[in-house]
């Protein structure tokens, strides 16, 4: 029950630049601290102590809304729907990162559902809220499959849209009251839904507690870090993003009911209103996007500093409140929750971090099972077959008839000038850009219109040429992460604490991944590749920018390959003195073509390949000596 690691507290994260929706996912990234000393910031103990607090605090809130006056119970009321209609929001745009400016649809859509159920249908106010709810969730779905297809402004605008087309959609409908609205039969129960809609904001505390601390909210954090990368290290992003939606959507639709049922009356101005999820976005941001504690410390401050400005400065209201949101934005660009982050307080836990790691043999006792080849599998047997590939970029020809063929057994190196098309092979078989020409089938099947997250949980993992950590993570959140796909957590918590032995990151492994040197990037890249668990790894220049200890323990890695369960290896490498005594073959690429491939003594020494990459007077020659040095 704690906030996200990001950027250090001890120096606060600066706004995004560029759009809206850069700076919003930046705001999300910057209340937490890469200081991690211990297996959990914070303790169990401050566990306890959070939600002994959390307690406490409702208890009061409680205490104060149903004893006071009719004002302060309406005002309490007030406060309870913005914490939960805030913690929606960072379900969606501050743990997933889809920044949505149109979540007041679902309010709104809430409150007629409850009042038509009433009306008609003469359903208790608070069953009709639940309906309310339960209808909101399934209209998420088929939403949130077609929205999140969208990304970044697009996503955000197209909300807006879909707001306003359901607002002026039901403002021409008479069975919804039309332009007039509805008046809800009944009693205005101030004291019933204050109790309530406190249960509803406490509900949504609870999900984004379980977004903060658990497997699913490490994945939906992946998703908004680098949804690309998520993907390829098997994470199901689709699927997160629409479970994440839905959770986003069903509290604003159960508050929105609610709200229907105090006021008595509504109309699609009132609960369609785009001010509502301004004001909302607004909180968040104030109190700190994609953590726990920051949402209800914006929501319960601001709207209690609006509502005491209304009351004392009722024709500056506005513009005192404008002020006072933007001198928070400048001055805590991490939200009030990053003051209390640093003393340490309010963090986020490291999901299923351990203090102490298991000794290397046992884990490798554990896991043995699951790095044991299977008995039909034999070297020799191709593992992944490119066939005649081209890739055209507009009209541009980035891959002109490709034949690359990885068997199990091998490492295989590709070299070439920058621009060649090495990288662009890579993606190309792993999913990320569509061949214009040929095939590539890994393991017997073809990988055409197979998502990247299908491909890393059959085997094939990959590194990035430019290493694409987790920004938000922890070196240990990146690499269980990978661990994951497809496995039981305790299972996935060995092999992580297995990858982080063999690669010794034992020492960062509680590290924010962002402040890391890049040798170490590239090591988290090689760790979360090795942590898939693959048959195939292809590693994108991962020894590139390495010290000479980093680059002999990835080396070292690369040779027990096998040991580690991974059938072949097919590398990217300019550092050529580093693969030379590694490479089974060395594939030679040029202007997007292969030009040769063949064993190293061979390739080094072949004129075409010294004209195009090695330059006159190398070779083998040149590389052999560099390659003994490093050994």
């Amino acid at each position: 029950m704690t906030d996200h690691p990001g950027t250090p507290v001890d120096r606060p994260a600066e706004p995004g630049r560029g759009s809206l929706v850069a700076t919003l996912i930046g705001r999300g990234r910057g209340a937490a601290s890469t200081r991690h000393t211990g297996g959990r910031l914070p303790s169990t103990r401050s566990d306890a102590l959070q939600a002994l607090a959390l307690v406490v605090l409702v208890c009061l809130f409680l205490s104060w809304g149903l004893l006071g006056s009719l004002s302060t119970n309406q005002l309490a009321i007030d406060i309870a729907m913005f914490v939960a209609l805030a913690y929606a929001f960072n379900v969606i745009s501050g743990f997933t990162g889809y920044i949505s400016f149109g979540q007041v649809v679902f309010f709104g859509l809430g409150a007629f559902a409850t009042a038509l159920l009433i009306i008609h249908l003469d359903v208790p106010w608070f069953l009709a809220t639940l309906l309310g709810g339960a209808g909101a969730a399934l209209l998420a779905v088929p939403i949130g499959a077609v929205m999140l297809r969208l990304q970044g402004i697009y996503f955000a605008l197209g909300m807006f849209g879909l707001a306003y087309i359901v607002h002026l959609l039901l403002s021409q409908w008479d069975f919804t009251g039309g332009s007039t609205g509805l008046v809800v039969p009944g009693v205005i129960a101030q004291k019933p839904v204050l109790l309530g809609v406190t249960g509803v904001a406490v509900a949504a505390f609870a999900v984004n507690a379980f977004m903060a601390r658990s497997s699913f909210g490490l994945r939906a954090m992946a998703v908004r870090d680098d949804e690309q990368v998520a993907a390829a290290m098997g994470v199901p992003t689709t699927r997160i993003k629409v479970l994440a939606f839905l959770l986003s959507a069903v509290f604003p639709a159960v508050v929105g009911g609610m709200v229907a049922y105090n006021r008595g009356f509504i109309d699609t101005s009132s609960v369609f209103n785009p001010a509502i999820d301004l004001q909302v976005i607004v909180l968040v941001l104030a109190g700190g996007i994609g953590t726990l504690w920051g949402p209800l410390i914006g929501a319960v401050l601001l709207t209690v500093v609006s509502d005491q400005l209304a009351d004392s400065f009722p024709d500056y209201q506005l513009a005192l409140f404008g002020l006072l949101v933007i001198l928070v934005t400048i001055l805590l660009p991490g939200g009030i929750v990053s003051v209390v982050n640093r003393w340490g307080w309010l963090r986020r836990a490291i999901v299923r971090g351990t203090a102490d790691l298991p000794a290397t043999t046992d884990l490798e006792r554990e896991l043995a099972a699951a790095h044991t080849p299977r008995a039909d599998r034999r070297d020799g047997e191709e593992l992944l077959v490119c066939t005649d590939v081209g890739v055209t970029f507009g009209g541009v020809q980035a891959l002109r008839g490709v034949d690359f063929t990885v068997r199990r057994g091998e490492t295989v190196f590709i070299i070439g000038a920058n621009g060649a098309g090495k990288t662009t092979l890579f993606n190309a078989i792993t999913g990320v850009v569509t061949p214009s020409s040929g095939s590539v089938v890994f393991d017997g099947r073809p990988v055409h219109k197979v998502p990247a997250h299908q491909l890393a949980r059959r085997g094939l993992a990959r590194t990035f040429q430019i290493p694409r950590p987790f920004a938000s993570m922890t070196v240990w959140e990146n690499v269980y992460l990978a661990a994951l796909g497809g496995r039981h957590r305790r299972q996935a918590r060995e092999q992580a604490a297995w990858v982080v032995r063999v690669l010794g990151l034992e020492e960062i492994r509680f590290a924010a991944s962002d402040t890391l040197a890049v040798g170490h990037r590239r090591m988290v890249e090689l760790g979360r590749a090795l942590a898939l668990g693959p048959s195939l790894i292809l590693l994108d220049e991962v020894m590139a920018g390495m010290s000479d200890d980093e680059l002999e323990r990835v080396r070292d890695a690369i040779r027990r390959m096998p040991a580690f369960g991974v059938d072949a290896v097919a590398g990217i490498e300019h550092v050529i003195k580093a693969i030379v005594d590694l490479a089974d073959e060395i594939v030679v690429m040029d202007r997007g073509a292969r030009i040769i491939s063949g064993e190293p003594n061979e390739i080094l020494r072949h004129p075409e390949v010294i004209r195009a990459y090695l330059g006159t007077g190398g070779g083998l020659d040149a590389a052999a000596p560099a390659a003994r040095d490093v050994q």
